[in-house]
């Protein structure tokens, strides 16, 4: 009877061991996540051309109830954030723009932006509809984005920061995140999104999140 209690016990310390370290290492992954983050849309040593059509870093992590800052650098950028899912990587959504001269990086098919494009994550679900170039001049989808700053920023908390304006040059938009979740960032200009890939992910960890 002794030697079976004692296997039990062995056994339930081995789950233990087993199960804490998955469980610790998922509350230090979390709680390394910083508060707020800045990312520049745009590269802010180059201000215009195809160089410029970038999101630096295009890849962060913020704590829920965290603010990311985007500071936009160069003409003709807007911003538009679409929950996307969990697994959706940075391949999934460039197997789906324009594709690029192996040289020179450079969009293959010049009326690419142009076209209709259904935007899709990591589980196939449609994020974004683009519609054709004319009507819809903008990268804009209303029915799934959580905002979009070239044309209005709607009720959610996106304000500009003290002292800049939606045309000045540096412009910091800062974006409060109060779900968590992947997001994906896009430039809402067509031909920067759609043909030159200007896009990037936030992912916001939290102690709701769902693994």
């Amino acid at each position: 009877m002794k030697s079976r209690r004692l296997v039990l016990v062995v056994s339930a310390a081995l789950a233990i061991a087993l199960v804490c370290p998955l469980v610790a290492t998922t509350v230090e992954h979390q709680n390394n996540a910083p508060a707020n983050v800045i990312v520049n849309f745009g590269d802010p040593a180059i201000q215009v051309g195809t160089a410029n059509q970038v999101v630096v870093p295009d890849d962060v992590t913020v704590l829920k109830g965290g603010s990311v800052i985007f500071v936009v650098h160069g003409p003709g950028h807007g911003i538009a954030i679409y929950p996307v899912s969990r697994n959706t990587t940075r391949d999934d959504i460039t197997a789906q723009l324009c594709a690029h001269d192996a040289v020179t990086q450079e969009c293959l098919d010049p009326t690419f932006a142009n076209g209709d494009r259904t935007i899709r994550d990591g589980q196939n679900n449609a994020i974004i509809v683009t519609g054709t170039n004319p009507p819809i001049a903008r990268v804009d989808d209303p029915a799934r984005r959580l905002l979009a700053t070239s044309t209005q920023i709607d009720g959610v908390p996106g304000v500009f920061l003290t002292g800049t304006t939606a045309t000045a040059a540096g412009t910091q938009l800062q974006f409060q995140f109060t779900k968590t979740g992947r997001y994906l960032v896009v430039c809402m200009n067509r031909n920067h999104m759609l043909s030159n890939w200007m896009f990037g992910f936030v992912t916001v960890h939290g102690d709701d999140e769902q693994n």
